[in-house]
């Protein structure tokens, strides 16, 4: 198996389009369904019903779906995990942040609590969370979106709230438009299987709103997507914690574009 499949999947998964899919992907339909092709292949089973419109997961795809997910982000935390583990720094206290956190909330948060000689391992949600478990980290910082079944055997405290805001430059937001359930205008999407990208995928999905065209850029990175937004290429949904310095506008459309979630302090039961 590939990465790729992996990424191939959940863009199909979470647009139920091949098309739409293949753009994402940025190759073609024909080229992007031998690769699903190929996953089903490896894997025995159809994961798709491609007689529906849309496209429909098959019992198989649906079972897939969640695994796919951990897959792709225990295959990006096992890279952090082992550059972790190779430092000769004698660590008393290991803690484990998404990158947003990481960058905005921890530091203040490790001042007030004068900790000195710790470790700080940048991971997935899932990451931060299996590292607990595992006994490899002391405490981890994540967003939270209510899957209270992911946090089961795990100390929690809620620490601060946030939301995903759907923002841009003065010039691009002006753009930005819901027309009849379609969102028009230049858009940055989050890669398939990132946590943020659920989360909006699911909001859009329960109010019946669809992406109008292909995203100008994906990323796993909010960072990432903020530098883009910044430059003008267009919107894109970023975390009200890292827009405290920055000069955007919130894109005019419904309240509900809005992903709220709480911030957690979590440690190992």
């Amino acid at each position: 198996m590939e990465l790729l499949w992996i990424d191939d999947f959940l863009a199909l998964a979470e647009t139920r389009n091949f098309t739409r899919a293949a753009e994402i992907r940025a190759t073609t339909q024909s080229a992007y369904s031998r690769r699903v092709q190929r996953l089903e292949e490896w894997l025995g089973a159809a994961l798709f019903d491609r007689e529906t419109r849309p496209v429909a997961l098959t019992p198989a795809g649906e079972e897939f779906l969640a695994r796919a997910r951990r897959l792709r982000e225990e295959i990006f935390d096992a890279r952090r995990a082992v550059l972790s583990a190779s430092s000769v720094f004698k660590k008393s206290l290991r803690i484990y942040a998404t990158n947003t956190l990481a960058a905005t909330l921890l530091p203040s948060w490790i001042a007030e609590r004068g900790l000195e000689n710790y470790s700080l391992i940048v991971a997935s949600i899932t990451g931060c969370l299996g590292a607990l478990r595992r006994g490899q980290a002391d405490l981890a910082l994540v967003p939270h979106f209510g899957d209270d079944e992911a946090l089961q055997g795990l100390k929690t405290e809620e620490i601060a709230e946030d939301r995903l805001v759907l923002v841009a430059t003065a010039e691009r937001a002006a753009s930005i438009r819901l027309e009849g359930g379609r969102l028009k205008g230049r858009l940055m999407v989050y890669a398939p299987g990132t946590s943020y990208g659920a989360e909006i995928a699911t909001m859009l999905a329960r109010h019946g709103v669809a992406i109008d065209s292909a995203p100008v850029c994906e990323s796993a990175s909010a960072e990432a997507l903020l530098a883009q937004v910044q430059a003008g290429f267009g919107a894109a949904w970023i975390p009200r914690l890292l827009l405290a310095t920055a000069a955007l506008e919130r894109c005019d459309v419904p309240a509900f574009f809005d992903a709220p979630y709480k911030v957690l302090l979590v440690r190992p039961a």
